[in-house]
């Protein structure tokens, strides 16, 4: 999210990205049965960040464009926990 209004962002202390995380993770909690398991990231290049978690003994794994952790964990989130109900069906 931040990476295309501030590309230099990385959190620069405005809490955007928490806020970010913050939605995505109360928008999962909703829609998933069961909690959200633990987010791993570790960035592999600039504004790219590799992305990971274990869910039922099946490790997701993505790489993610975005501007810091925080918004590669919202964004992993969003892309991998979030089922919009419309696409299910």
């Amino acid at each position: 999210m931040c990476l295309e209004y501030y590309p230099e962002c990385g959190d620069g202390g405005d809490g955007c990205c928490a806020r970010y995380l913050t939605i995505a993770l109360g928008v999962a909690r909703r829609d998933t049965l069961g909690p959200i398991p633990r987010i791993y990231a570790r960035r592999a290049d600039f504004q790219l960040y590799a992305v990971w978690t274990e869910r039922n003994g099946k490790r997701i794994a993505d790489s993610i464009e975005a501007c810091c952790a925080v918004c590669a964990k919202a964004d992993f989130i969003g892309k991998h926990f979030i089922v919009d109900k419309a696409e299910a069906e």
